[in-house]
C-alpha cells in the first residue's frame, strides 16, 4: 500500500444534498445558525465507514499528511502542541500502516491565509522527521 489517504473528506454547504444520503439534524450545536458549510470526514476500513460531520465557517480547509514518521519520541508531543497553533479541526492520531506511521489533520486554514506560510516554514523545519509531508486545500 503506496501512501494511503487515511480520510477523504468534503466540505458542502448546510442543507445540500450528497451522493450518500445520510440525514441528520445539527440543531443540537451551539450557535449552528454562524455557520455557512460543514466538512464530512468518512474514514473506512473493512470493517467499517465512519463518518464525522464539522460545522465550518469558512469554504476552505488544510488536509495535512504527514508519511513515514521516523521516530516516535518525547519531540512528537512538542510538535503536535505546535501544530495546535494551527486550529486542528480533524485528526486521524498516528495509524501505523505497513509498518510506517502516518498522521492526517484537517485544519481551519487556506493556503491564501497569512497563517499557512507560518505552517509551511513549521513543517519544513520539521521535514527530517518525516519521509513525506503533503499539504492540499480541499474547498467547495
Amino acid at each position: 500500500m503506496e501512501n494511503p489517504n487515511l480520510t477523504s473528506a468534503r466540505i458542502t454547504k448546510i442543507g445540500e444534498s450528497s451522493d450518500l444520503e445520510i440525514t441528520t439534524s445539527l440543531t443540537h450545536i451551539d450557535g449552528i445558525k454562524n455557520y455557512k458549510h460543514v466538512l464530512t470526514i468518512k474514514s473506512e476500513t473493512t470493517h467499517y465507514a465512519k463518518f464525522t460531520v464539522y460545522p465550518i465557517k469558512n469554504e476552505k480547509v488544510l488536509k495535512v499528511t504527514l508519511i513515514g514518521l521516523t521516530q516516535i519520541d518525547e519531540n512528537i508531543e512538542i510538535f503536535s502542541r505546535e501544530l495546535q497553533k494551527y486550529n486542528i479541526i480533524h485528526s486521524s492520531g498516528l495509524v501505523l500502516l505497513d509498518g510506517r506511521i502516518y498522521f492526517e489533520c484537517y485544519l481551519d486554514l487556506a493556503l491564501d491565509d497569512e497563517k499557512s506560510n507560518d505552517l509551511k516554514i513549521f513543517l519544513d523545519k520539521n521535514k527530517s522527521k518525516f519521509k513525506d509531508i503533503r499539504i492540499e486545500e480541499l474547498s467547495l
